[in-house]
């Protein structure tokens, strides 16, 4: 009697994994390297995978996924990127010339104004997934936001007396539920944005946490990243690291303030089950310009992470060469791309080295 090829026959079987491959080789990022860096051993989020951005209103959310899919839009020249804008405000947060300055390419985004269950959910589940079957680009959905949606229940109410309780927490459920296939199998990245709630704990409260993540459970367990995005309110996120103010000192108020241009905005990665918590990032938005002072960003990062070297008080050094002085080095960054592009990588590097190496692939149907 012949003997049975039995890994033959378990790799016939619906889903079975038949190779290993690297999952953090591709994904979605942004132009901000602090706010990648957050990931961890990514430094992206991943393709196939989900991330929750949560903050209070006008914090950052919407505007850290748009710069996720113009850095997409800028890298890749074919991808498509999807937003569910529940809340139906993109014609006017999200304008051509807005698009523009976020690196987005306006025909390759494709924006569904719906809050109904059934046009996101049934839809990323058989008319997008058909699209990618037959070709479609798509690599990024972002469904801003995830409280927008309405409940079954509650769309079939004729008035809103009626007290649905848990319909919401399970119409996203059940959805997030049936999308997670294609989100996987698709490689496709998703961004699901939420508000946040007052804390009620008390004991959370004394630790200092007067809010929390406005979230059902079953969103808590689809999500691999959670990210707190917050403006920083403290003078130094009115400013650049050498104390000039983000605003035009050219235009008034009637109180004789100058016209802001401009804050920071602070990323912090709250929890991970596929990288490190607790990393914060910070990256300042110019109101007209989109991301700026990024080698501000990549000054932070080197001396942080001892990329760039710092063996006095006055002196810098990465790459054979020094600098006097912080305000030298970052002159110098801001002129030099490639330099920045440097240390990133080699910031990058600590965290990458020797992760997810492959020792051996799942044996071959012919061992």
């Amino acid at each position: 009697m012949a003997k049975t090829n039995w890994l033959k026959e378990f790799h016939k079987l619906e889903g079975a994994l038949t190779k290993v491959t690297n999952p953090f080789a591709e994904g979605v990022c942004s132009n901000s390297p602090s706010a990648n860096f957050i990931y961890g051993n990514t430094h992206l989020l991943p393709f196939g995978y989900g991330e929750v951005l949560y903050g209070p209103p006008a914090g950052g959310k919407s505007l850290f996924a748009h710069m996720k899919a113009g850095h997409l839009h800028q890298t890749d020249p074919e991808a498509y990127v999807v937003k569910f804008d529940t809340e139906m405000r993109s014609e006017a947060q999200l304008t051509p010339n807005i698009a523009k300055t976020f690196g987005i390419d306006w025909e390759r985004l494709i924006i569904i104004q719906a809050n109904e269950p059934a046009l996101i959910f049934d839809q990323i589940e058989t008319k997008l997934a058909a699209m990618i079957e037959n070709g479609c680009p798509i690599r990024y959905i972002i469904i801003d936001s995830i409280n927008a949606i309405q409940g079954r229940r509650a769309m079939n109410a004729k008035t809103v007396d009626t007290q649905q309780i848990g319909d919401h927490a399970l119409t996203i459920k059940d959805g997030l539920k049936r999308i997670q296939g294609v989100q996987r199998r698709k490689k496709i990245a998703i961004s699901a944005v939420t508000h946040i709630a007052a804390e009620l704990d008390m004991h959370e409260q004394m630790r200092g946490n007067k809010t929390k993540m406005s979230a059902a459970f079953a969103l808590q367990h689809w999500a691999e990243y959670f990210i707190l995005l917050e403006p920083n309110k403290a003078k130094d996120g009115r400013e650049d690291l050498l104390g000039n103010a983000l605003a035009d000192d050219s235009v008034h108020d009637l109180k004789d303030k100058a016209e802001t241009t401009g804050h920071k905005i602070k990323v912090t990665m709250k929890k991970s089950s596929l990288g490190p918590k607790g990393r914060t990032g910070e990256f300042t938005f110019d109101y007209r310009k989109g991301v700026i002072n990024v080698h501000e960003e990549v000054f932070r990062l080197g001396v942080a992470r001892n990329v760039i070297g710092h063996p006095s008080q006055s002196m810098y050094e990465y790459g054979g060469k020094e600098w006097r002085g912080k305000e030298a080095l970052l002159e110098a960054l801001k002129v030099d791309t490639e330099l920045q592009e440097r240390i990133v990588k080699d910031v990058k590097k600590l965290d990458l080295d020797g992760d997810f190496v492959i020792q051996n692939d799942l044996p071959n149907d012919e061992d």
